[in-house]
């Protein structure tokens, strides 16, 4: 069944292009016309933070992704300025370490994806145009109500980051009213701007341009978060329907020529194409992004502790940690489907090769897959761990062991 819904191409109807999709498919049974990743792309584009090469054409798109750039580097420094004032007090120079190590981690990725947004729209484009493949015969039932419920499944946890990421917004952004903070961030500017009672209008101003940077910025690294771990479930799901398609047209003997052209083909360039294409693409944002989650995560349940005596203070810190837990379980369980459905890759052509008939080629492809398949996929940010449910524990073992070593030394 195909949605009577028109995706805009232009205006910022965009940025809620893929809810109304989401509604479609949730109601009236559609298929989804595009993969969340594609509408992931499409809200950064509205939002302005998508610097691929068709976005640099314009003059004011490309001199606003310089200016994102620029703000985010500002913000940083005022941010190191900021530190010694707060060494005497390890509650507040804990926050600001946080705070600098994700401001670090947005510009990493800013300036990364402002070089390689062409080679993330390759892997973007092939992925949904893996997706909006026809599809027939007896498999394409199966396959249309796996993708649909992909879909639904990637769209509510969207939903659900949405959520939590204004809870967070509106919790940094409000400080000032129940802490002694006297702007979200404590920062340093010249002048002692950031003093309300020398400069209040200054001040105002930079409450407001904290505000804005810490909205604008968190919606932008959400989007650009949700669609590269959602990159890892549109894999997964690709390598489950190569497993659908082996289970059901094997029983076909009919179709068993079809398997050795075809299913051969398309894992080989699978596995070349899309997975190693996303591990050299990723590879860097990945390996930043797990650095950074084990120092946020230790970080945040050491100040936690650090700040018992106010609960105000280490509720914040608490949900801190509770998103970035979160944000690390996203990517591991993603990453783990890729593994896991790349092992049944083997098993699947296993049993079409058990139903095949005497053909030496088919027999000779099927042992190939089942030999590939035995190597299993994952997402590497090589010489780390891949990115799966193992090492989402060991990440938890190693900050445990790291606040245990803190709260030694701090006894």
């Amino acid at each position: 069944m195909t949605s009577s819904y028109s995706i805009p191409q232009t205006g910022w109807r965009r940025i809620y292009a893929q809810f109304v999709d989401y509604w479609m498919v949730l109601h009236e049974k559609t298929h989804p016309q595009h993969t969340t990743l594609y509408y992931n792309r499409l809200q950064l584009m509205v939002i302005c933070n998508y610097p691929n090469k068709e976005q640099r054409r314009s003059p004011i798109r490309h001199l606003w992704h310089r200016i994102i750039l620029l703000q985010t580097n500002l913000f940083f420094v005022t941010l190191l300025f900021a530190l010694p004032e707060s060494v005497d007090n390890i509650v507040d120079f804990g926050q600001n370490i946080l705070w600098l190590i994700s401001c670090f981690y947005l510009i990493f990725k800013w300036h990364y994806f402002y070089f390689r947004a062409d080679d993330v729209d390759e892997i973007i484009n092939d992925l949904d145009e893996c997706h909006c493949m026809a599809v027939s015969g007896a498999a394409a039932p199966i396959i249309r109500n796996e993708q649909r419920r992909f879909f639904l499944i990637e769209s509510s946890l969207t939903l659900a980051w949405h959520v939590a990421n204004v809870v967070f917004i509106v919790l940094a952004t409000s400080q000032p009213l129940w802490t002694d903070q006297k702007l979200p961030f404590n920062a340093v500017y010249p002048f002692e701007w950031h003093d309300p009672e020398k400069h209040p209008i200054a001040h105002a101003i930079i409450y407001i341009w904290q505000f804005y940077f810490l909205a604008y910025n968190m919606a932008c690294v959400m989007y650009c978060d949700v669609f590269s771990s959602h990159l890892f479930a549109q894999l997964a799901i690709n390598l489950k329907i190569l497993c659908i398609e082996l289970d059901t047209f094997a029983r076909w003997i009919g179709l068993v020529r079809y398997i050795s052209r075809s299913f051969r083909t398309d894992l080989d360039y699978f596995v070349n194409r899309n997975v190693n294409r996303t591990n050299e693409v990723f590879y860097a944002p990945l390996t930043m992004q797990m650095l950074t989650e084990i120092l946020l995560i230790t970080l945040s349940t050491f100040e936690t502790l650090a700040a018992r005596q106010d609960l105000r203070v280490a509720g914040s810190f608490i949900i801190f940690m509770l998103l970035t837990f979160c944000h690390c379980a996203y990517f591991c369980y993603f990453g783990d489907m890729v593994t896991e459905h790349s092992k049944q890759v083997a098993q699947s052509a296993y049993g079409a090769y058990e139903w095949s008939p005497n053909s030496r080629i088919l027999r000779r492809d099927l042992l190939f897959m089942i030999s590939r398949a035995q190597q299993p996929l994952s997402v590497t940010p090589s010489p780390f761990p891949p990115f799966n449910r193992i090492t989402f524990m060991s990440v938890i073992k190693q900050c445990y062991r790291i606040l245990t070593l803190l709260m030694e030394s701090m006894d």
